[in-house]
């Protein structure tokens, strides 16, 4: 069984969701320290002049150590509003423009989210569900995983019943591959390149949120899009 581990990210980008369709469990990290200024609670979108920052403001202040499920958003902010103006400003030339806010709407309106786990946690389920990614999720929460680092995620796959952990590129500069094998884990490293859709505001931009992919593409199955021909050609 092969596990996968991600922050939760907010509307993440179209890697997290290729390397969550080829796990058979993605385990999201909301109990791992939060990181200012990252992907946890904003991503890029494209305008005239390239990708741009939409954020969603959370309360920082004397919490430098807060893990991530215990963020609060910043509500004294109107940010719900920024972000469905900007959106539809930046998405009005898309096909599927519709269907970013039909995505928002329930996580946007009444009753949503105080907390940026929830928010972008719900969000992820969605888009998954959409995109026909049955990658069961687990939250390291719920899991008996202490540790950092390799022990970590070693801990996290075995908790969530793996043999495999896939790691993200950026794990070849930190994880301890022998700990994996002397533990009779394997470990695997994921690798996912860009491919070009039809974007407005000039030249393909790669690396954007899926919100992006989604205004311009709509849904369909990951599966069918991974093996269509153009999906696989690298961006360039």
């Amino acid at each position: 069984m092969i596990v996968s581990a991600h922050q939760p990210n907010f509307v993440p980008w179209l890697g997290f969701f290729d390397k969550m369709a080829q796990s058979d469990v993605t385990v999201l990290l909301d109990s791992v320290q939060f990181i200012k200024r990252g992907y946890q609670n904003r991503a890029r979108v494209k305008g005239p002049s390239g990708a741009q920052w939409l954020t969603v403001p959370v309360v920082t202040k004397g919490r430098y150590d807060q893990l991530t499920h215990h963020v609060e958003i910043d509500e004294t902010q109107d940010w719900r509003q920024v972000h469905r103006r900007t959106l539809h400003g930046l998405l009005a030339r898309t096909p599927h423009r519709d269907l970013v806010d039909e995505l928002l709407e329930p996580v946007y309106g009444e009753g949503s989210p105080a907390m940026l786990a929830e928010l972008n946690i719900a969000l992820i389920r969605e888009v998954a569900a959409r995109l026909e990614i049955d990658t069961r999720i687990v939250l390291l929460s719920e899991l008996d995983a202490p540790g950092s680092s390799s022990q970590l995620m070693l801990n996290l796959t075995r908790a969530a019943g793996g043999d495999v952990y896939l790691s993200g590129p950026t794990g070849r500069k930190y994880l301890e591959p022998g700990m994996f094998e002397t533990a009779g884990i394997e470990l695997r490293y994921h690798s996912f390149t860009p491919f070009e859709y039809a974007q407005p505001f000039g030249e393909f931009l790669p690396g954007l949120s899926c919100l992006d992919y989604v205004a311009n593409v709509g849904f369909r199955s990951w599966r069918n899009q991974r093996e269509d021909g153009k999906a696989l050609t690298p961006a360039s």
